[in-house]
């Protein structure tokens, strides 16, 4: 809407007497993805008045937050100082489904709704406290139930997130060290190099701001890890000399005045517990202790019900609560009750309300509350009740009888896993947690990990976990449980740079019964990232010896193997015409390498293949090389995005290579690789390598690099074996990069060989088939893989899941 449109609107409600208050502000609802709401709202008139908005799901009031972020876009496009955009994570409890409606109500003294466009009512009419109240909080506690908080688990296994780091590092300086999940997080992102906590308090306050705004943020509503030193070195500032000082959390991710009024420190105080740190999900532990004496306090005039300093500050602050006459008790009475209802979204609001007072209004007197009749004044007879409103606010983590939120272990470290419930139901055998659902190698591993464990005599229950797994979702996964039960055995089959995030974000279930590890390595030294991991849990086991051999010196390791898919052989012509149609003719020989584009395209070395391929058959125009990957168009490295760049560039150039960058599902994958002359591995390291083992199985030559943990499949019985030389990871080829991390350097000239030994020996060819055909249908069936996992299974329960297992305090 032009300026002059809003100006004449503005003239025709003023001449009518209707209010205009809303045509002050403009904004925009940018859009709504996956429970998050962006937009903005800025008030040109008055630039440095920040903008509250109300945020609704299919109608229902679910969040309140000041439009006060920093926004590039809009501080280019002269919006003030561009401090104006929202940005809220709405709580899955509070979500209505996938299709959920999102309004975005921006408050003047005519709520307004935000739109992507910014159009604006012809007319509109004031709204009172009461009536703005009846809007927004109508249907707002519909499905919450009544009732007591459950059993919480214990929290044995989240404390050793908070140990020292496993990492040895040298003694800090000024600094300090960071604790172990900290220190791990800094290494799976790739930030050890850009921060080190423990050279000086300006070192450690960088880390711990980047850590709690991008990490916090992204993990939003999950209660991210926050030790107990840290919550309070971030909480340090305000004194008994100086209660208004800021705090070290509000410096660091909040507007904080300098040299300003009493009364412009106190605002600050009171804008960063309102909204400043629940824009950050640190609500529930980063407004210091003093701060909320401050905020919670009152002038003790003997009047019932009086106002405490955040109370009168939220009113002010709201264009519509404000105005009331507060030397009234019935208006101090509505005023709590607005409040409370507030805080059903925001239960921290709780912390700042005088305790006695708050009790009082919750205890009925001379039959009903306080709470109660203010409900039926407001609502009418279907109004909330007392047990309907804690039951909200119970629901988003807070302990109404403890007064606090339940996201503090017993040691006052923050984990979200503190505010789970202990799992119901009866304990199971064996619980297997793993990211079933989603497109990767780990994923196939856990589906056969499962079918071997349902032929075994043992309760089984299997849960989807994907944090951290951002690979698209296979269109067959079969919906999974996500929450956890009791188990004599949980196996995490997640690599060990995902699995603190199991312990950090699930129930503390691990320490009732034997926590095994499932991971893959690809290679020989672990990660500093990959640290935690093995010493959370009570032993690990692996699919091949390569990754025994690797973590034996950490934990008690178990070769347990693995097994292959269950393959349908279609016939290699059936295959071919099925999988290559529109890639090879039938007499073509076609030698065909994979990767997913996320898995590392110089770990895969696709390009390798190609240099092989066009030095092997330099002009045989019958010999096609097929280069199967999936999501190129995901890939953001600068060095991966290169080198994808060059191999498009060379089968643009070649009409006998061909790239195919698309998800198959598994009868086209199998369709493909059976269809294939040859299936190619010259892989620098390899976790397991899956599709060579399901080639074995169709009865596809394979070549493969001589390294890592496709040895244990592969040997110059069952494969054409391409030798190699260890050598350093260069910058940026591999994900957290270490200077000291070698891996294998196919021989080209081994590798042309191999190409050229597979397209002219068929003797041999057909040797290496069979006998690989014989290993993968013995020693990788599902079969045989349950008789391993029921020898190691019988052995746990048999000394008790515990025996063994590490102590704790």
């Amino acid at each position: 809407m032009g300026v002059a449109k809003r100006h004449a609107i503005k003239l025709l409600r003023r001449a009518l007497g209707l209010p205009t208050g809303d045509l002050d502000i403009v904004g925009r609802l940018d859009g709504a993805a996956d429970g998050v709401v962006h937009g903005w709202a800025y008030r040109p008139a008055h630039a440095g008045r920040r903008v509250l908005v109300d945020i609704f799901a299919d109608g229902v009031f679910v969040a309140q937050q000041l439009a006060d972020r920093r926004r590039d876009d809009l501080a280019a496009n002269g919006f003030g100082d561009g401090r104006h955009g929202f940005d809220v994570k709405i709580p899955p409890v509070l979500l209505r489904g996938a299709e959920t409606r999102i309004g975005v109500r921006a408050l003047a003294e005519t709520p307004f709704e935000l739109t992507a466009t910014e159009k604006r009512p012809l007319l509109a009419r004031r709204l009172g406290r009461d009536d703005y109240l009846r809007a927004t909080f109508a249907g707002a506690f519909r499905d919450d139930a009544a009732g007591d908080v459950t059993e919480r688990s214990p929290l044995r296994r989240t404390e050793l997130l908070f140990a020292p780091t496993p990492v040895p590092a040298p003694p800090p300086i000024l600094g300090e060290a960071l604790c172990a999940y900290l220190d791990q997080n800094r290494y799976k992102w790739d930030l050890a190099d850009q921060f080190d906590a423990t050279i000086s308090i300006a070192d450690r306050e960088a880390f711990l701001a980047h850590y709690v705004e991008f990490y916090g943020r992204a993990r939003r509503p999950l209660r991210i890890p926050l030790s107990a030193r840290d919550i309070d070195f971030l909480d340090e500032g305000p004194s008994a000399q100086d209660r208004l000082a800021p705090s070290r959390a509000m410096r660091l991710f909040a507007q904080t005045p300098r040299d300003a009024s009493a009364d412009a420190r106190l605002e600050a105080i009171f804008r960063w517990a309102a909204h400043g740190a629940a824009a950050f999900n640190v609500e529930d532990c980063l407004i210091a202790p003093a701060h909320e004496a401050l905020l919670r306090s009152h002038e003790d005039t003997g009047a019932r019900f009086p106002l405490s300093i955040f109370m009168t500050r939220f009113l002010d602050a709201h264009p519509i609560l404000r105005g009331a006459d507060l030397t009234r008790e019935s208006e101090r009475r509505a005023a709590y009750f607005a409040v409370l209802l507030f805080s059903a979204r925001a239960p921290h609001y709780l912390r700042f309300i005088p305790p006695d007072w708050l009790a009082a209004f919750l205890t009925p007197q001379a039959g009903a509350t306080p709470f109660d009749e203010e409900s039926r004044r407001l609502f009418g007879a279907g109004g909330v009740d007392v047990a309907h409103w804690r039951a909200a606010i119970e629901t988003l983590g807070y302990d109404f009888g403890e007064k606090s939120f339940r996201s503090r272990t017993p040691s006052g470290h923050r984990a979200h896993s503190a505010t789970l419930p202990a799992p119901e139901g009866e304990r199971v055998d064996i619980q297997l947690i793993g990211p079933f659902s989603r497109q990767l190698g780990i994923a196939d591993s856990c589906r056969a990990l499962a079918a071997a464990l349902e032929r075994l005599d043992y309760s089984l229950r299997l849960c989807d976990f994907t944090l951290d797994y951002p690979n698209r979702i296979r269109e067959d996964a079969a919906p999974l449980p996500t929450t956890l039960r009791r188990a004599k055995i949980n196996i995490l089959h997640l690599n060990l740079e995902e699995l603190p995030s199991a312990i950090a974000y699930l129930p503390d279930i691990w320490s009732e019964g034997r926590l095994i590890g499932f991971p893959y390595l690809e290679m020989a030294t672990p990660h500093p990232a990959q640290m935690l991991g093995l010493t959370l849990v009570d032993e690990l086991w692996s699919a091949s010896d390569f990754t025994r051999e690797t973590l034996a010196a950490h934990r008690p390791t178990h070769t347990i193997g693995t097994s292959a898919r269950p393959v349908r052989k279609k016939g290699r012509a059936a295959a071919r015409a099925l999988a290559y149609a529109d890639l090879a003719r039938a007499d073509e020989f076609v030698f065909l390498t994979s990767c997913d584009a996320l898995s590392g395209v110089y770990r895969k070395n696709p390009l390798g293949v190609m240099r092989a391929f066009l030095a092997a058959f330099p002009h045989e125009p019958k010999v096609k090389l097929v280069i199967k990957t999936h999501s190129v168009d995901r890939v953001r490295a600068p060095r991966e995005m290169d080198v994808w760049r060059s191999i498009r560039n060379v089968v643009a150039e070649c009409e006998r290579i061909t790239l195919v960058d698309r998800i198959l599902d598994d009868e086209e994958q199998m369709a493909l690789i059976e269809g294939a002359d040859c299936y190619v591995s010259l892989h620098r390291a390899e976790g397991f390598g899956y599709h060579m083992l399901e080639a074995m199985a169709l009865e596809t030559p394979v070549i493969a690099t001589a390294y890592s943990g496709n040895m244990e499949f592969c040997d110059d019985h069952t494969a054409f074996l391409a030798p190699y030389r260890l050598v350093p990871v260069g910058p940026g080829e591999y994900p957290r990069m270490r200077g000291d991390q070698r891996w294998a350097e196919p021989d080209h000239t081994g590798a042309v060989a191999a190409m050229r030994a597979v397209f002219h020996d068929r003797a041999a060819r057909e040797a290496k088939v069979a006998a690989a055909r014989l290993l993968a249908e013995t020693r990788f069936s599902t079969d045989a893989f349950a008789q391993r996992l029921d020898a190691r299974i019988k052995d746990i329960l048999a000394r008790g899941p515990r025996a063994g297992a590490r102590a704790f305090r």
